[in-house]
């Protein structure tokens, strides 16, 4: 009996010293939380005199968006990036975290498209949730830019989804762009998942991991319908699990990495527990509203040919946007200039995969044209 009452108090000791861990990680992350975003330094504690550091939630065709907008030097060129998904922007920190900060070369404007992340908002009916909204939105984000830091044009990056949203972006109005540049390109998305399907199912076959054959038996072949189990999104999240499994973005997130995302100041303590933990896949809309659009957006029907230079960064080993798929719409573009780069051994996230070698396309080959 004393045994027992001894583990139990030991027991109780050791769960109060646990919350009251707990307890201090919050205060520390809270204190920590400003929602202010991180300035630019010199090596004397001021900041830098011409940089820019802030993120607002604008209204922008009569809905609240938030966009962040960070660099070293005003008069740097305007980079917008346009995030993947759809619904899954990546938060700022990420970048800067990963090594594949651009701020110190570009004034770099993430956004985060109506419906998700940051800019999710419960009062946005789903109908207007749509590709056209979005394009429309980036259009006018675009005009912004422009007219703020007194730019002629802007470069605009597409990330997966992002890609096909900014293709149509300089598709309506090339003459706002210096330069289209595709990471991940979603090309043809309904052929791309074909073939990404059938490397999932392959692949679980060699490894006799039944548990993944036999999901993706139940969720059947894409085009993915609705059925008695699964929505169209969860059989893409099915699907996009397996090929993870398989062909995994190489991102090391180790505890420091962890530590300095929550301990960095651009985010308010209760916008850190959303969108860093919640999935925009299943916590935002815009994912499951917009799945059915993604599987019928196709490029290579669309816009056969771009009014601006064309740069293409792929990994050799993407299942999500398969890269014989993106290979052959990049070989039928027409524009004024194109340029394939192909990252050995990469996957679905060659910028966080391959930093380096991304700061150099940039530095050496997109800003020298």
């Amino acid at each position: 009996m004393k045994i027992i009452k001894k583990i139990g108090k030991w027991f109780l000791v050791l769960l109060g010293a646990l919350v009251a861990f707990i307890l201090v990680v919050l205060l520390v992350i809270r204190i920590n939380s400003s929602g202010e975003e991180e300035p630019f330094l010199d090596e004397q504690g001021n900041v830098l005199p011409n940089s820019i550091a802030m993120h607002e939630d604008m209204t922008i065709n009569g809905v609240p968006q938030r966009i962040t907008i960070r660099g070293k030097d005003k008069n740097n060129p305007v980079l917008l990036i346009v995030h993947g998904g759809p619904g899954a922007p990546i938060l700022p920190v990420i970048y800067k975290l990963t090594g594949i900060d651009l701020e110190d070369i570009f004034t770099v404007c993430y956004w985060d498209q109506r419906g998700s992340g940051l800019a999710y908002n419960d009062s946005i009916p789903d109908s207007a949730i749509t590709l056209n909204q979005i394009v429309e939105d980036g259009l006018q984000l675009s005009e912004h830019l422009k007219e703020t830091f007194k730019k002629d044009r802007i470069y605009i990056e597409g990330l997966s989804w992002g890609t096909a949203v900014a293709a149509y972006m300089v598709q309506k109005q090339p003459e706002l762009y210096h330069a289209y540049i595709g990471s991940g390109l979603m090309a043809n998305l309904s052929l791309s998942e074909e073939l990404s399907y059938e490397f999932a199912l392959s692949e679980s076959q060699k490894h006799n991991d039944t548990i993944s054959v036999n999901l993706l038996k139940q969720i059947g072949r894409p085009p993915y319908i609705e059925n008695s189990k699964n929505s169209v999104t969860e059989a893409f999240e099915i699907e996009r699990q397996i090929v993870m499994k398989y062909a995994p973005i190489k991102l090391e997130t180790d505890f420091n990495f962890i530590k300095r995302m929550f301990l960095d100041n651009g985010l308010t303590f209760s916008e850190k527990f959303t969108d860093m933990i919640n999935s925009p896949e299943t916590y935002y809309p815009a994912a499951k509203i917009l799945q059915p659009t993604a599987i019928d957006m196709n490029l290579m029907r669309d816009i056969p040919e771009f009014k601006v230079p064309v740069y293409i960064l792929q990994g050799d080993n993407d299942h999500f946007t398969e890269t014989s798929v993106a290979k052959m719409y990049f070989d039928s573009i027409r524009a004024p200039s194109k340029k394939w780069f192909l990252f050995e051994n990469g996957t679905h996230g060659v910028q966080v995969e391959y930093p380096e070698k991304y700061r150099s396309i940039y530095i050496n080959e997109i800003l020298k044209k």
